[in-house]
């Protein structure tokens, strides 16, 4: 039996040798537009913009493929609100013919643009770890009851209208009160109102209030929404991608899109 000296040196020269890192030419970036969610993503970063952009949905699924309750996360509710790739049609690719962030002086100055406005934005938000932990609770409910919502991208969706719906309410009128919008949320959830019990009237209520409250708190601006739609044009411009995809705006409210950012500047 070898002395336990030489046994550890073995471990420690095969751990090396497991380590040590591989050479590998330069990586290339492709934007794509997952047709889920609308948005435009670098195809190798897998989940980085998902979790950017509404981890309540990521939540149910687990919930309704699995039948138990996930556990809650926060603060920055991105991390217990993120967005899944539920199964669709194909996406589609706009590659950037090769070039990698590093070289693409471009796309490098689009991004940090963005990323800029993006900490501008959510330094001034006044959402608070409460409010997404409320939202937390409210879908977590609404799984218990057995409610979801016919599509996660219309969720998804419906969270980002919220964002900019909150921008140009008329004077007197809060998100929380606007009927509207609170069916519209009902909506994507069952096609008969009526059918539904107390219960989950309820939950339903308390869910786009929760979602209400943390819109109206970020205080995103219509001048906000202006300027990174056109800093996100720049970026997609910059990659030389056709996409009409738009930034997720309710990342803004969760504290997520300098995640974001950072995600997609560090390949």
């Amino acid at each position: 039996m070898k002395h336990w000296r030489i046994l550890a040196e073995d471990l420690i020269a095969s751990h090396r040798r497991l380590r040590a890192p591989k050479s590998r030419g330069p990586r290339r970036v492709d934007l794509s537009c997952d047709p889920l969610e609308e948005r435009v993503t670098p195809s190798h970063l897998g989940t980085v913009l998902h979790l950017a952009a509404s981890v309540h949905v990521q939540q149910q699924g687990a919930h309704h493929s699995s039948g138990t309750t996930s556990t809650l996360s926060t603060p920055g509710h991105r991390g217990s609100l993120g967005n899944t790739t539920p199964p669709g049609t194909a996406a589609s690719s706009h590659g950037l013919g090769g070039r990698s962030h590093s070289t693409n002086s471009a796309l490098t100055t689009a991004l940090q643009t963005l990323k800029k406005e993006v900490q501008t934005i959510e330094l001034a938000s006044g959402t608070t770890v409460g409010q997404l932990t409320a939202i937390n609770v409210a879908f977590h409910t609404l799984a218990s009851d057995g409610l979801k919502p016919s599509s996660y991208s219309a969720l998804q969706s419906f969270e980002n209208s919220l964002v900019t719906a909150n921008t140009s309410l008329p004077t007197g009128t809060t998100l929380a009160s606007d009927t509207t919008l609170l069916n519209q949320f009902v909506a994507l959830y069952t096609t008969s109102p009526s059918s539904l019990t107390t219960q989950q009237t309820t939950a339903l209520t308390n869910a786009y209030t929760a979602l209400a409250a943390a819109v109206t708190s970020a205080g995103v601006t219509s001048s906000n929404i202006t300027t990174i739609n056109t800093d996100w044009a720049a970026v997609l411009a910059a990659s030389n991608s056709t996409s009409t995809a738009t930034f997720p705006y309710f990342s803004l409210v969760t504290g997520q899109a300098a995640g974001v950012c950072n995600g997609l500047m560090a390949f």
